[in-house]
């Protein structure tokens, strides 16, 4: 089986009532996840960090900078995909005020957390949620 390593950012933010946004784009490929909301991020190049690659893949996206030394390393998550198992590097970021393109941010709300966009996002992105809302919101609103 391939592997495929990936680099993914990951915004978040508190909303005005405190609770948990994360920024998403519209995949614009043709292929089965055309149409989807899913995060900022790429296919790590040849002799290419996970870090490095989604600093260059945010500039390529989403058409802004963002410093390596303000990402955090989330976790990897496997993601098996018919002859390939696709390494999610998931990196997190505090919001800049740049972002910009075909984005929008998305409230998450306990308890239906990420699966209130079932059918929107990619599921591996449900769990990357979920773990990023108990990691970091849960503690203030439960």
């Amino acid at each position: 089986m391939k592997l495929l390593p990936v680099s993914i950012a990951l915004f978040h933010r508190k909303d005005s009532e405190g609770q948990m946004e994360v920024w998403v784009q519209v995949r614009t490929d043709d292929g089965p996840l055309h149409g989807f909301l899913e995060f900022p991020g790429g296919g790590i190049e040849t002799g290419e960090s996970s870090l490095e690659a989604v600093v260059r893949e945010v500039k390529e996206e989403v058409g802004i900078d963002i410093l390596p030394e303000n990402g955090k390393p989330m976790g990897i998550y496997p993601v098996a995909v018919t002859d390939k198992t696709i390494m999610l590097n998931v990196w997190l970021f505090i919001p800049d005020s740049g972002l910009k393109g075909k984005g929008q941010w998305l409230k998450i709300r306990k308890p239906e957390l990420s699966h209130a966009y079932k059918g929107k996002i990619p599921p591996p992105n449900h769990q990357i949620i979920d773990d990023l809302y108990h990691s970091l919101y849960s503690s203030a609103h439960e």
